[in-house]
């Protein structure tokens, strides 16, 4: 098997946001309070439009693909973010959740989530290069797509002397660990009581230091 990394066209985004939802499936909290419904046709048609519109609209963002060349087909993808400056604190934004709760709940969450990474490019000497997300189809897990796509970001980071961070799964901690990732902590995301009764989201925050004298 060949596997081709290439920038993502938008006309991807539906293959990419199918490849997200199969892979996080009703297991990750996080995924399926950002993206209700995913695994429907509605919620994958409105997964799409806000990779493009984020694709289209954030500078900061680089989204990639891995394309089995035998059959053409998209394979895996990540979405990677460099940071030159300290990054915008940026909303959640849209009308995909069934109510106002539901969207004051995802909001929150969110803001919480990205709250270390935000840290770290608050007080960092130096750019930033952060894993957003990467998925890989289910059935084609373990055959290198996964590797691809984590060498470009970590290629890019060396050649300018970035740091990077990474929220990762207990799924993906060992191949960020393989390529100079390690756990910074383990947490647990606090919301506020009122949300006391919705899904708990965890995972392993990972950080590589930047390769000085490499840029």
């Amino acid at each position: 098997m060949s596997l081709l990394l290439e920038f993502c066209e938008d006309s991807d985004m539906p293959r990419v946001f199918a490849i997200i939802s199969d892979a996080f499936g009703e297991d990750h909290p996080h995924i399926s309070v950002l993206f209700p419904h995913h695994k429907t046709i509605t919620g994958r048609a409105q997964g799409a439009e806000r990779l493009l519109r984020m694709k289209q609209n954030d500078p900061h963002a680089r989204f990639l693909k891995v394309t089995d060349t035998a059959t053409g087909e998209i394979v895996g993808q990540a979405t990677w973010l460099i940071y030159n400056d300290h990054a915008e604190e940026l909303e959640l934004s849209g009308d995909y959740w069934q109510n106002k709760e539901d969207r004051q709940f995802a909001a929150e969450l969110h803001r919480r989530y990205l709250a270390p990474r935000r840290n770290v490019i608050r007080l960092a000497k130096g750019p930033v290069v952060c894993l957003d997300i990467l998925t890989v189809d289910p059935k084609r897990q373990f055959g290198g797509a996964g590797s691809k796509l984590v060498r470009w970001g970590v290629e890019q980071a060396d050649e300018m002397g970035a740091e990077m961070v990474v929220e990762a799964s207990i799924f993906g901690r060992h191949l960020y660990e393989q390529n100079g990732f390690r756990v910074l902590e383990h947490c647990k995301v606090e919301v506020s009581e009122q949300w006391a009764n919705k899904p708990k989201v965890r995972f392993f925050f990972m950080h590589r230091p930047a390769k000085l004298g490499l840029a």
